[in-house]
């Protein structure tokens, strides 16, 4: 499925337009993708704006015709990293068939599978510093919290099989993502595949039973066959 116009961060999108401004939508995307390599591989405190131009391959002044300011380029690094997400989400999601998706609940591994790219990394990044960065944390809560609901506006697309429910539906979300990146953020912690693995499929075999309306919204068994 396509991915909702508004997600997509400004200046990329350069199809069908002159040269000049396909190639300015190829050097955004030069330094949104050297920005995310850095913040996975230095975190956001090491990371400069030098840093990234260097990483892109480009000039410092090259990197600042298109941002001008370390403010400008993390909202659109935001935007980045939320879009691609999603993208990748959901083009996973399209090539399974529907017994996969509905009754095998494949979407749980490939969600899980979504949170070790580079660009959850650099997300988490962001997330983290902006606990204590104020700066950062005016421009990523704002954009967070659309995000967060666009991304269930756009899942619940890719899983019509929760459209009857929409209170079940937001319950298993809220679940699933506390669920699973509470599981990535102790992956190290908890150093036992089989461990993740059969957390993983308690997290599916709760969302069944959610969806199949065998517990309700507390939690409580129905008795539901």
């Amino acid at each position: 499925m396509s991915i909702p116009q508004q997600l997509e961060p400004e200046g990329l999108a350069a199809d069908g337009q002159g040269w000049q401004q396909r190639k300015s939508a190829q050097t955004r995307v030069a330094i949104l993708e050297a920005a995310v390599d850095c913040l996975e591989k230095h975190g956001y405190a090491r990371t400069t704006t030098q840093m990234i131009a260097q990483m892109a391959d480009i000039s410092r002044g090259a990197m600042l015709h298109h941002y001008a300011t370390k403010q400008e380029l993390v909202a659109a690094l935001i935007d980045y990293t939320f879009y691609k997400r999603i993208e990748l989400f959901t083009a996973s999601i399209a090539n399974l068939t529907e017994v996969e998706r509905v009754q095998e609940q494949v979407g749980i591994e490939l969600y899980w599978e979504s949170l070790q790219t580079r660009e959850w990394s650099a997300y988490l990044e962001l997330l983290v510093a902006s606990r204590t960065d104020a700066e950062l944390s005016e421009i990523f809560l704002p954009k967070a919290r659309r995000y967060d609901q666009v991304e269930r506006d756009v899942v619940l697309k890719v899983f019509p099989e929760w459209a009857s429910d929409p209170s079940a539906y937001e319950l298993a979300m809220d679940y699933c993502i506390a669920a699973m990146e509470g599981l990535l953020l102790n992956r190290e912690i908890w150093d036992d595949a089989k461990r993740r693995v059969i957390f993983r499929t308690f997290i599916s075999n709760t969302l069944l039973q959610l969806r199949g309306g065998k517990v309700d919204l507390q939690g409580r068994i129905t008795g539901k066959a």
